[in-house]
Parts: C-alpha cells; sequence; structure tokens
C-alpha cells in the first residue's frame, strides 16, 4: 500500500511540472515589437548563409532558433517527436558569462560529461549541451511522459555554455555539422 501511494505521488508531481511546462511559453507577455526585431535579426543571419544551417540564441529571451535554407525550422518529425523552434535555453549562472557573438560549430562531441556536446569555436570549453550524461535515462523517461517537459532549462546554472533540453540536443546533433554558423546576441 505505502508504495503505491509513493508511485500515485511521483506520478501527480510529474503531471504538475509537465502542466505547468505547457503554460510556460518563452515568449508569453514579449512586446510584439520586440519579438518581430529578434525574428528579424535571426533571418538576417541566416540569410547570409542560405545554403548552411544556422543557429542563433537570444540571451535576454532565452530562446534557441534553428534555421535550415533559410528559414527557422518547424514542425520537423524527428525520432518520435516533432520538433519547431525557438526552443527555451538555460544560460550562465551568477558566476560565469555566457559569451556573445559569431562563432561556428567547433566539433560535435558525444563522449563528453554532457549527453551530447557542440562545441563552439571560440577559446574556452563553451558550447551546446544538454544536462550530464548520468541523467540520461532519467530525462528520457521524463520525456516518454511528456514530450515538452522543461528541466534542464529551468533556470540558468551553466559555466557560459548555452544548454538545451535532452531530445533538443540528440536533434542538433543529428543534423547540425561541424562549421555550422552561430551567432549568440547579447
Amino acid at each position: 500500500m505505502r508504495k503505491q501511494v509513493i508511485i500515485i505521488t511521483l506520478f501527480a508531481i510529474l503531471g504538475l511540472v509537465a502542466f505547468a511546462g505547457r503554460l510556460h511559453n518563452p515568449t508569453f507577455g514579449k512586446d510584439e515589437v520586440t519579438l518581430l526585431y529578434l525574428k528579424q535579426r535571426v533571418m538576417e543571419f541566416a540569410s547570409r548563409y542560405r545554403n548552411q544551417d544556422v543557429i542563433v540564441v537570444s540571451k535576454k529571451d532565452h530562446l534557441l532558433f534553428y534555421c535550415q535554407n533559410g528559414q527557422v525550422v518547424k514542425n520537423d518529425y524527428w525520432n518520435g517527436y516533432l520538433y519547431s523552434f525557438p526552443v527555451k535555453v538555460s544560460l550562465a549562472g551568477r558566476f560565469y558569462r555566457t559569451p556573445e557573438g559569431e562563432m561556428a560549430i567547433d566539433s560535435k562531441n558525444l563522449n563528453s560529461r554532457y549527453i551530447r556536446f557542440l562545441h563552439l569555436s571560440i577559446p574556452g570549453a563553451y558550447g551546446i549541451h544538454s544536462g550530464p550524461t548520468h541523467l540520461a535515462g532519467y530525462y528520457e523517461n521524463l520525456e516518454k511522459l511528456d514530450p515538452n517537459i522543461e528541466v534542464v532549462t529551468q533556470k540558468d546554472d551553466t559555466r557560459g555554455c548555452v544548454a538545451v533540453e535532452n531530445r533538443v540536443i540528440k536533434y542538433l546533433f543529428a543534423k547540425v555539422d561541424v562549421q555550422t554558423p552561430v551567432l549568440i546576441m547579447p
């Protein structure tokens, strides 16, 4: 009986977390002019690299855009999930700084301490990643319950990297090539 109560409580908590995740929209309440300006900046950068994929991160808005053929990716079904960008990100914690500017994906690392790691071509160990490798199974189980759940991106807690959810980094890792242009805006 006690085991059943614990299991029911756990599922209730996960349900509340999932419900809260659905209510949270990273662009909810933003000024429309600001959003239009952001989208314009993303499209300008993407148009400079028409024949390549690009990634654009807005630190101010905590969003990552992924563009293919000059367009933001929307409704791309891959590996059992539907992907639409922008997606929420977490950035540097209190005592760190996420770099800004133009760079590229320098390398792709499957064997880092993170589930996947896209290294950026700037001095230092900066990249785009998800959570730690030892939590991969936990993240996958949560995503099976609710593909829109936010765990990694709940708060800014990196040492300067851009963190995305587990399934998002798997998608990006599979889709982007080394030398993919990246723009991190203030």
